[in-house]
């Protein structure tokens, strides 16, 4: 029988959604120079299915390395976790260029970012 993602990595549901959300924020971070463009990145609807479906390919790289080796007594869940970050990892070398775009300058005029609402 073939363990999901969060079995193979021992992750409750809510631990994977936070670790692939905190995947997909430092994504956003590494496509962007500055706090307003990273949060028009990040907020966007198109980004982040495009990244989602991205992962879902690297995901599906990641059972195929693994799933000969679950009943593996040697196989630990730090070594499962390695092979799982092996596979995603590639997503910080793809930029969707056009989408990337699109989201930041679909930011209107005058808008504030974030930190700087907070500091008034």
């Amino acid at each position: 029988m073939k363990k999901t993602t969060t079995e193979k990595l021992a992750l409750t549901e809510h631990d994977y959604e936070m670790m692939v959300f905190g995947f997909y924020s430092r994504w956003c971070e590494s496509v962007t120079t500055n706090m307003k463009d990273y949060q028009a990145v990040l907020s966007n609807t198109a980004v982040n299915a495009w990244f989602l479906m991205e992962l879902t390919n690297c995901e599906t790289e990641f059972h195929t390395a693994t799933d000969r080796y679950i009943d593996s007594p040697t196989i630990t869940k730090n070594d499962m976790q390695n092979c799982y970050n092996e596979s995603t990892y590639r997503l910080f070398n793809l930029r969707p260029m056009p989408l990337l775009e699109k989201a930041k300058t679909k930011t209107p005029k005058g808008t504030q970012v974030f930190n700087s609402i907070l500091q008034n």
